[in-house]
């Protein structure tokens, strides 16, 4: 559970969903339209490192979905 949303952001039909803890510190998930969590990455040290790595995730293995 984040203690701080940083952003929630459509790419192509995915949501990538940045957020904070003090366990994990910054992360991103990948959610599906389906509503899957397909991917999770934690232990970022700020919420822009995690989007950009969320992004090329998405780019990488989600494209032509």
């Amino acid at each position: 559970m984040y203690e701080k949303i940083y952003g929630v952001v459509h790419v192509g039909k995915n949501l990538l969903i940045v957020g904070y803890n003090k366990k994990d510190k910054w992360s991103f998930r990948v959610v599906t339209q389906e509503g899957k969590i397909v991917k999770e990455t934690t232990d970022f040290l700020t919420a822009e490192s995690a989007e950009k790595e969320g992004y090329i995730w998405i780019e990488k293995n989600l494209s032509s979905i």
